[in-house]
């Protein structure tokens, strides 16, 4: 397989779609031809929620050079926002946020750490979660910290990830990523629980835009449900999901 490289000036989702990133369920009218996938989030049951569309960054961090791309677009935007002195380190969320923000703090002359994947117990049909492990790298009292991620989907578990890291005593400036495809979170993020709350935290991707999701029980997606048209393990089957 050969490498990806950006062409000049080219759109990011783009370069997403050539380094095969971008799932969009196949359609025809109304009636799904192809699995709902699942999210992140938790519905009003705890329940996945779902959606047509799924931006895979595992796919792009095979592509240094596609990383690259990624993080100099949200190096170009915390530059013309003024938010460049506002963190000393990056800190990678795994395993895309890892990737992403190495490549950024390398763009933006940053120190870089990353946390460690931990699975929670979880339910079987439901999507797995972690939590992070910081254990290995050391934070200054107050070190101002930009947090990575590849992919903000609904910032469910932000609050979590935010509490984990002000246990090592850093200081939270500013949440940053490949794709921020939030329907309700665009510019700033404002934590409703943890030590944070309330505090508006900048939020800088290279990709803004929204993608819907959808509770499971909502008219648009119970029938795929109903029929078990769903793919919770996306990345492990991913190959089965682009038709291969």
């Amino acid at each position: 397989m050969k490498p990806i490289i950006p062409f000049p000036g080219e759109n990011l989702l783009e370069l997403g779609r050539r380094c095969d990133a971008v799932y969009i369920c196949p359609k025809v009218g109304f009636v799904r031809k192809g699995p709902l996938v699942a999210y992140a989030g938790k519905d009003s049951q705890g329940r996945n929620l779902v959606g047509d569309i799924y931006f895979n960054f595992r796919r792009i961090e095979v592509h240094p050079k596609a990383v690259e791309a990624f993080a100099e677009a949200t190096y170009i935007k915390l530059r013309d926002q003024g938010l460049l002195d506002s963190f000393d380190t990056v800190c990678g969320i795994p395993h895309g946020g890892r990737t992403f923000g190495q490549m950024l703090a390398l763009v933006a002359c940053k120190r870089f750490a990353y946390a460690d994947k931990k699975p929670k117990p979880t339910e079987a049909g439901k999507k797995q979660e972690y939590t992070w492990d910081l254990s290995q790298f050391d934070f200054e009292q107050g070190e101002r910290v930009a947090i990575a991620e590849d992919v903000y989907n609904n910032f469910q578990n932000t609050d979590n990830t935010l509490s984990e890291i002000a246990v090592t005593g850093a200081d939270i400036a500013l949440l940053v990523g490949a794709l921020n495809r939030s329907p309700v979170y665009d510019t700033i993020y404002t934590p409703q629980s943890g030590p944070f709350t309330g505090h508006e935290f900048p939020v800088i991707a290279s990709i803004r835009e929204v993608y819907p999701e959808y509770e499971q029980n909502d008219p648009a997606v119970v029938d795929d449900i109903k029929a078990g048209n769903v793919e919770f393990e996306v990345k492990k089957n991913w190959a089965r999901l682009m038709g291969r």
